[in-house]
């Protein structure tokens, strides 16, 4: 469950534009809010800090009161909207500040806008996006700043990539939550590169099920595959549909979004083949660029049992 969701600010209207998106899917009675702003710092000293600030005619003192009376406000608006808000003002590097206040108040979920202002100014291209979501504990909630919030409206998609690893499946539980709690329809996705195969599939909207997808051994594989997933689901009160599409990831899970009118993607950071680069590389850059929707992203972890000795004993520890 979402008890404590992590809402990193920086005084701009961009940066609070997750917010309206994070609320489809969070409900005040389930879920506690934490507001952060995080005054960026760099590797140059406090005096050539403060001269560059008196010299834009502000002061570091101003500047961290004006950026603590924007989240007192926004805090005031949403606590009249029945939700129990806390709020923190921190110095420092924004990522390092949004990691350690994720750790220190054990956060479920960290949610923040793709652009920002000052030291959020590169989320999620730029550096700031990128450490959060590889080394963040909790999955984050990212949106693109030229997403448009569906108002008044439940969500209806939720779209979830895989590709057949236990690291994809990792996405599977918070994808589960999100879909309980809205009533929303999980849409399995697995994309096949037409190298996969060994024959080139010029299909890009190969439906699980059809009478084509069972002439390919690979796509019987996947829809096999799917449908254990939807099992699970079902098994938890979830429900799903599953498709099977050929072509590149990127591409084939942005019609699909677009086709669909997707409400969120939910995807782990780790995968195989087309999906291994998806915060380093091209996968989620491209996404990002095309999607009309929030993505949720975690870093995928499978627990690994090690085993230790105490005494005579043997014991299993699993570590993620």
């Amino acid at each position: 469950m979402i008890r404590r969701t992590l809402i990193p600010l920086d005084g701009s209207e961009l940066a609070e534009r997750a917010i309206p998106h994070l609320l489809r899917f969070v409900e005040p009675d389930q879920t506690e809010l934490l507001l952060m702003a995080a005054l960026s710092s760099t590797s140059s000293s406090l005096f050539e800090d403060t001269a560059r600030l008196l010299m834009s005619g502000q002061t570091a003192l101003s500047k961290g009161h004006e950026a603590g009376k924007r989240v007192d406000i926004v805090a005031q608006q949403l606590r009249q909207t029945g939700f129990n808000v806390a709020n923190r003002l921190l110095s420092g590097a924004p990522a390092a500040s949004i990691l350690h206040l994720a750790e220190e108040a054990y956060v479920d979920l960290i949610a923040m806008s793709t652009h920002g202002r000052t030291g959020l100014g590169q989320v999620l291209l730029g550096s700031v996006a990128d450490e959060v979501v590889r080394n963040a504990r909790p999955p984050v909630f990212l949106v693109p700043a030229a997403v448009v919030v569906k108002p008044d409206s439940l969500p209806r998609t939720i779209l979830l990539p895989l590709d057949g690893t236990p690291l994809a499946e990792t996405a599977i539980p918070v994808a589960s939550q999100f879909a309980q709690n809205t009533g929303a329809t999980i849409y399995l996705i697995r994309v096949v590169e037409p190298g996969d195969s060994g024959d080139e599939l010029q299909d890009a909207q190969i439906l699980a099920g059809s009478d084509y997808a069972g002439e390919q051994p690979i796509i019987r594989q996947a829809i096999s595959y799917l449908e254990r997933i939807r099992l699970r689901l079902q098994l938890a009160g979830v429900s799903s549909c599953s498709r099977i599409a050929a072509g590149d990831p990127a591409d084939v899970i942005a019609r699909i979004v677009h086709a669909e009118d997707a409400d969120l993607i939910v995807m782990s950071t780790h995968g195989r083949s087309g999906m291994e680069r998806m915060v380093h590389g091209s996968v989620v850059s491209r996404i990002i660029g095309n999607t009309i929707c929030p993505l949720l992203l975690m870093r995928g972890r499978v627990p690994v049992e090690a085993y230790e000795r105490t005494g005579n004993e043997v014991s299993a520890v699993s570590f993620c």
